[in-house]
């Protein structure tokens, strides 16, 4: 791509362009491409380098295209800038945070603490301070695509409103209409069914420790009261008092594979320390790949409902 048709992009960076900096990279013979949006020949990443080839006298340079509109254009330039070059200061991922939280406020804290660089924790604290900005949504978009309610109960509320007017609905049609996950639409139903209230109410005396699969495994009677030993809303523990899989070896093998225990706390940081740091590229690939296939499992359970 010729230079001159470059347009200088949308950037998360306070300030010009640092001259000394593209001096630095005028000697680097093959310059990585930058990214650029296709609509509007605008760099999404890489002034930097542009301006090193500009300086240096050459007339063209390398690109990736970008097919977006200028608020995802935003968030990409972000994202490059916080894994290499020169990264985003904290102030500037702050900043980028609120914008892509204007952008985009049904984003959960989650997904923009994600795209930001920041912790969750500080991406809550910028939606407070920014809350009188504009409406706010009552849907929040996960890192995983999916939209949960910000308020729960006013969801199951809803699915248990129109349950009552419509009580041969399919979980899905429950689910569409009050804006809810299909586990709650049918979690919603099972309540109601029971003569229970739809609305859950959080134990707060209950221990946050799963039930050891060992003890599933030996055929222990887990039928203990639920404060005792572990939070009410496991569902991991839920699974392991089944005895359609407790005492079967497929039941037994899908409830290893969902026992991620050993990935919190300090058994997690032990873990982390195994890994060589030139083999962590490939373990993220790895994990990437076992929630691909858990997303898919996912689907066709959705499916079955």
């Amino acid at each position: 791509m010729a230079v001159d048709a470059l347009v200088p992009g949308d950037s998360p960076r306070a300030g010009d362009v640092d001259l000394d900096y593209a001096r630095s990279l005028m000697a680097t013979r093959e310059l990585p491409p930058i990214l650029v949006c296709r609509r509007t020949m605008r760099v999404i990443d890489g002034m930097h380098r542009l301006t090193a080839a500009m300086l240096a006298g050459r007339r063209e340079i390398d690109v990736h295209y970008f097919d977006g509109d200028d608020e995802e254009a935003f968030v990409q330039a972000v994202q490059a800038n916080l894994h290499r070059g020169r990264r985003l200061s904290q102030q500037e991922r702050s900043a980028a945070a609120h914008r892509i939280l204007a952008a985009y406020p049904q984003w959960s804290d989650r997904a923009i603490a994600q795209a930001a660089g920041l912790s969750t924790k500080t991406v809550a604290a910028i939606r407070r301070r920014s809350s009188g900005d504009g409406p706010q949504s009552h849907i929040r978009v996960g890192r995983d695509g999916r939209a949960r309610p910000v308020d729960a109960a006013a969801g199951r509320r809803r699915a248990a409103a129109y349950l009552r007017e419509n009580p041969d609905a399919s979980l899905r049609r429950i689910a569409s209409a009050a804006g809810v996950s299909l586990g709650t639409a049918r979690d919603v139903r099972a309540r109601m069914q029971r003569g229970e209230d739809p609305v859950l109410r959080k134990d707060t005396g209950a221990l946050a420790e799963p039930v050891p699969l060992a003890a599933v495994e030996a055929g222990e009677d887990l039928a203990v009261p639920m404060r005792h030993r572990v939070a009410h809303n496991d569902p991991l523990a839920v699974l392991a008092r089944d005895p359609s899989l407790r005492f079967s070896d497929t039941g037994k093998r899908l409830l290893r594979l969902l026992d991620n225990r050993a990935l919190v706390g300090a058994e997690r940081d032990l873990l982390l320390a195994a890994v060589p740091r030139y083999s962590r590229a490939v373990l993220i690939a790895a994990v990437h790949q076992h929630i691909d296939v858990w997303r898919a499992f996912v689907n066709v359970l959705d499916q079955a409902s």
